[in-house]
């Protein structure tokens, strides 16, 4: 069973064996912050152990929509106050093509409800882990907004 060191581990791995890249968008987002005079909230050490957590004790990997830090536009937030959603997130990294690296992640907008199809003229299931999640989160010492049952988990935010 994979522990939270050997997730570090593996993650830091990777960034290794992707180091030129790594290092180009390490200071890309450096300067993005610096320009958007953004701080730190969450680094890689927090990011790993949200994710550990999540495999360790949900019953499945809440939704979310992310904003990397490099993006030029903001993504559409509509759907997610408006249903519930109907798939899964891939919490896992980059590297498994789920996350970016970590330190590129501007804000994670975490849905943790699952509406499960049943049939055309029958409503999904809703599968609701909001409790478990928010305790999760509190267990982990992950700073959070909470928004009409969205979570959003900062990796920066603005001085402003």
């Amino acid at each position: 069973m994979e522990t939270r060191i050997d997730k570090y581990n593996e993650y830091k791995y990777y960034l290794a064996q992707h180091d030129d890249w790594i290092t180009k968008l390490k200071l890309r987002v450096a300067n993005i912050t610096k320009e958007k005079k953004l701080y730190p909230i969450m680094n890689d050490s927090k990011w790993l152990s949200l994710q550990f957590a999540i495999d360790e004790s949900l019953a499945f990997p809440p939704p979310y929509i992310d904003k990397y830090v490099t993006d030029e536009k903001e993504p559409d937030l509509t759907e997610i106050y408006q249903k519930t959603p109907t798939y899964h997130g891939d919490w896992s990294n980059y590297y498994e093509e789920g996350l970016p690296p970590l330190f590129n992640i501007e804000w994670v907008k975490v849905i943790p409800k699952y509406s499960q199809f049943q049939g055309h003229l029958i409503d999904g299931e809703i599968f609701d882990e909001t409790i478990a999640f928010r305790e999760l989160l509190l267990k982990e010492n992950i700073p959070y907004e909470e928004e009409r049952g969205v979570f959003t988990i900062y990796g920066y935010q603005s001085a402003h």
